[in-house]
C-alpha cells in the first residue's frame, strides 16, 4: 500500500508550524528584558517574522537534503541525528546571513539563537517520532517481503530481535530468491523470483528486502536485477563482509569513474578533532562516575580475594603496549583455571578458538558477573582515554593472542587509539564471530564521523541497559 501523497508535505508543514512555535517561545525573555517590553520598545514581530521566514526556507532546503522527508525504513535514531545536523546548519547560515546583511532588528539576536537552540532539539525529535511511530509503526500501512536464499533468510531471523523488526516493518511473506530445501521457516514461502510481480500483486507489498547472506555475487545481481523498479523501496540485508565495499566515493578520473576508499581517521585534524572530544568526555565521566567507581572498588574486594583494580596489556595506537584498566571479575589464578578448563573441555576450546571469550567462563566472580552483564568493569578505562592510551569510541583492543588473527588489517588497527565502546559493541557485542567483529571496526576507522560516534555512544547505553550479548 503506498502512502498518501499529502504525507511529505504535511510533514513539511508540521516543520514549519513547530519552527513557528520556537520562534514565538524565543520571544518571550526578551519581552520581560528591561526596556523591551511591548510600552517601550517597536513591536519586534514584523522582523521576527522575516527572519522566521529566511529560517523556515532554510530548514526546508536543509531538511530535505538531509532526507527528513525519505520516510523509508531508517533507524530512528539515523533519522534523530540527520535532523540535528540540519538544525544545526540551518541554524548557522541563519546567523551568518543576519550578520552580514547587517538588518537593524528590532529583538535581541540571542532571540534567534533560543529560538533555533529548541528548534534544534525539538526537530529532529519529532522526526524520530515519526519514523518511530508512523513509518516503522508496528501493523502499519506498509508492507514488505524477503527475497534471498534460505542461509541469508535464516541468518536475517537469527542475528536481528526479529518479532519486533519484522512487525515494524510489515514482513509479510518470503521470496525465494534461491532453491530452498522445505525446513520450516518464521514466515510463509510466498513463491519463487518468478512469481515475484503476482506476490507484489497480490499482497500489496511495497518494499523488499534482499537477504544477501552467503549468496553468489551473480546471483546476487540477477536479484538485484529482477527487483529494481518492482517495488517503491529497495533494501539490501548484507553479509557484514560487503562493509568493505561500503561508503565508497564515486569520483572520475577523465572519462573513467573511480570508487575512492575513505580513511577519515588517517587525517590529522580528524584525529585532533576526536582527541578533544576524548578529553573532555573522559574529564566529564571521572566527574560523575566517581562514586560509582568507589562503590564497585568496595563490592570486589568483599567479595574475593585481590585488588579491585588490575591491568592487562594490550596493543595500541603505533605499536606500542597500553595497559589497560579494568575492574576485576576472575579468580586469582584465572589463566591456570582456564588452561585447565581448555584441556578438558573440547566445546570450550572451540568457543575460545572462534570469539577467545566463554559465555559460561568459571573463572568469572558473582560480582564479576554482574559488573559483566553492566560493562560496569569498562569504567576504568576512562582512565586510560584521559592519558591518551584509549579513545571513548574506536575499534577493540587487541591483545597478544588475537593479534596475530588481525592478518593484514593490523596495520590499520595500530594506526589509530583502541576505545572503550565501538561498532561491534552495538552491532550484536560478544554474539558476533571474531571476523565479523574485524570487519566491522575496520568499516569504522574507514568512515568515521563525529556523528558516528556520538551515534554509538547513545546506541552502547542502550545496548548495556538492555543487555544485549553481555558475557
Amino acid at each position: 500500500m503506498r502512502r498518501s501523497p499529502f504525507t511529505r508535505p504535511l510533514l513539511a508543514a508540521s516543520d514549519v508550524l513547530l519552527l513557528f512555535g520556537c520562534f514565538s517561545l524565543a520571544r518571550v525573555p526578551a519581552l520581560l528584558l528591561p526596556g523591551h517590553g511591548p510600552a517601550l520598545a517597536p513591536d519586534p514581530a514584523p522582523a521576527l517574522l522575516r527572519v522566521f521566514f529566511f529560517g523556515a526556507v532554510l530548514w526546508l532546503v536543509n531538511a530535505w537534503q538531509e532526507q527528513l522527508y525519505r520516510l523509508d525504513a531508517r533507524d530512528p535514531w539515523d533519522v534523530f541525528f540527520a535532523g540535528v545536523r540540519a538544525a544545526l546548519k540551518t541554524g548557522a547560515l541563519l546567523l551568518i546571513l543576519l550578520f552580514l546583511a547587517r538588518i537593524d532588528l528590532d529583538f535581541p539576536r540571542g532571540t534567534v539563537i533560543l529560538a533555533w537552540l529548541m528548534a534544534a532539539v525539538l526537530l529532529p525529535l519529532f522526526h524520530m517520532a515519526v519514523q518511530s511511530r508512523l513509518v516503522l509503526r508496528p501493523g502499519g500501512s506498509t508492507r514488505t517481503l524477503l527475497l534471498g536464499g534460505e542461509e541469508g533468510i535464516r541468518e536475517y531471523f537469527q542475528s536481528r530481535k526479529i518479532s519486533a523488526l519484522s512487525e515494524s516493518l510489515g514482513v509479510c511473506g518470503i521470496v525465494a530468491g534461491a532453491p530452498f530445501s522445505g525446513a520450516e521457516l518464521p514466515l510463509p514461502v510466498l513463491g519463487q523470483l518468478d512469481d515475484l510481480p503476482r506476490i507484489i500483486r497480490e499482497t500489496g507489498a511495497s518494499r523488499l528486502l534482499i537477504c544477501a547472506g552467503h549468496l553468489e555475487r551473480a546471483r546476487l545481481n540477477t536479484l538485484l536485477q529482477r527487483s529494481m523498479g518492482s517495488v517503491d523501496e529497495l533494501m539490501i540485508f548484507p553479509d557484514v563482509a560487503v562493509l568493505e565495499l561500503a561508503e565508497l566515493e564515486v569520483s572520475h578520473l577523465g572519462s573513467r569513474m573511480v570508487l575512492n576508499f575513505n580513511q577519515n581517521l588517517r587525517s590529522a585534524m580528524n584525529q585532533f578533532v576526536k582527541r578533544s572530544i576524548d578529553v573532555l568526555g573522559s574529564l566529564a565521566g571521572l566527574v560523575v562516575l566517581a562514586p560509582l567507581l568507589l562503590v564497585c572498588c568496595l563490592a570486589i574486594s568483599l567479595d574475593s580475594r585481590g585488588w579491585p583494580i588490575y591491568r592487562h596489556r594490550r596493543w595500541g595506537r603505533g605499536m606500542k603496549w597500553i595497559y589497560m584498566i579494568k575492574f576485576r571479575t576472575m579468580v586469582r589464578d584465572s589463566d591456570a583455571v582456564l588452561q585447565k578448563l581448555l584441556a578438558e573441555d573440547e566445546n570450550a576450546r572451540a568457543e575460545w578458538a572462534a570469539q577467545c571469550k566463554l559465555k559460561n567462563d568459571p573463572r568469572i566472580t558473582r560480582v564479576g558477573a554482574f559488573l559483566r552483564r553492566w560493562s560496569l568493569d569498562e569504567l576504568p578505562q576512562i582512565i586510560n582515554v584521559l592519558v591518551g592510551d584509549m579513545s571513548l569510541v574506536g575499534p577493540r583492543p587487541i591483545n597478544e593472542v588475537e593479534y596475530d588473527k588481525y592478518g593484514h588489517w593490523q596495520r590499520n588497527f595500530m594506526s589509530i587509539r583502541p576505545g572503550l565502546t565501538g561498532l561491534w559493541q552495538v552491532s550484536g557485542r560478544s554474539d558476533l564471530d571474531f571476523e565479523d567483529r574485524v570487519r566491522l571496526d575496520m568499516y569504522y576507522i574507514r568512515n568515521w564521523t563525529i556523528w558516528l560516534d556520538l551515534r554509538i555512544l547513545i546506541k552502547t547505553l542502550g545496548v548495556v541497559a538492555a543487555q544485549e550479548g553481555a558475557y
